[in-house]
């Protein structure tokens, strides 16, 4: 799965660099996020936790392959960091995901400057992270998921060289990261990082 998908993005790459139908440019905004349940499994009472819904933010670069009828592709590589938390009495604790993501959309222009779009993202995981409470002692990942298949769609709004689009994504592949108290040998919880969240960007275009 990772040489798919260091495949596709050497040859979104190469089109962005040879072809002369495509616009090109870099993006950025926020995100907000939220993962699927968090499960312990070895304590006295075994516990589910629902996420909440945290910000995080993303950068990248975009292109553009101006299709005929008004249709076009638009590849992006992005580096997304997104947050969801949990809460069990007055503790909270926050799961971090560090990923490069490259969505792949087909999308319609109305009237110039209106756009509608939808397409998978394929995200490779880089960092799971989960920030627990004082009154809980320190945790690590012994596993996760790396490779995620998700699906965007989404509106935007284009103005010359810049613009704006909001996109809601859902997860269509099943994935868990497995965490452990520090200096033990059993697991401590599971979280469903599968997830669904809404993203807010903003994009100027070179070309």
């Amino acid at each position: 799965m990772k040489n798919l998908y260091l495949l596709l993005v050497v040859l979104c790459l190469s089109l962005g660099a040879n072809a002369q139908f495509l616009n090109w440019g870099i993006k950025g905004g926020v995100n907000y996020n939220e993962n699927g349940d968090l499960r312990t499994i070895n304590a006295g009472n075994p516990i589910s936790l629902s996420s909440n819904q945290e910000v995080g933010y993303h950068v990248g670069i975009l292109s553009e392959i101006k299709l005929p009828l008004f249709l076009y592709i638009r590849p992006e590589l992005v580096y997304t960091h997104t947050q969801s938390s949990y809460e069990l009495d007055e503790d909270k604790g926050t799961l971090k995901l560090d990923k490069l993501e490259l969505p792949v959309l087909v999308g319609f222009r109305v009237f110039k400057i209106g756009r509608f779009f939808f397409g998978p993202n394929f995200s490779y995981i880089m960092n799971t992270k989960l920030s627990v409470p004082e009154s809980v002692e320190g945790v690590s990942n012994i596993s996760s998921d790396d490779f995620l298949v998700s699906g965007q769609v989404g509106l935007g709004l284009n103005f010359g060289k810049l613009g704006a689009d909001i996109r809601w994504e859902t997860g269509f592949s099943d994935s868990e990261a497995s965490f452990i108290r520090d200096n033990t040998d059993l697991d401590f919880a599971l979280v469903d990082t599968s997830h669904s969240q809404f993203i807010l960007s903003f994009y100027y275009k070179f070309k």
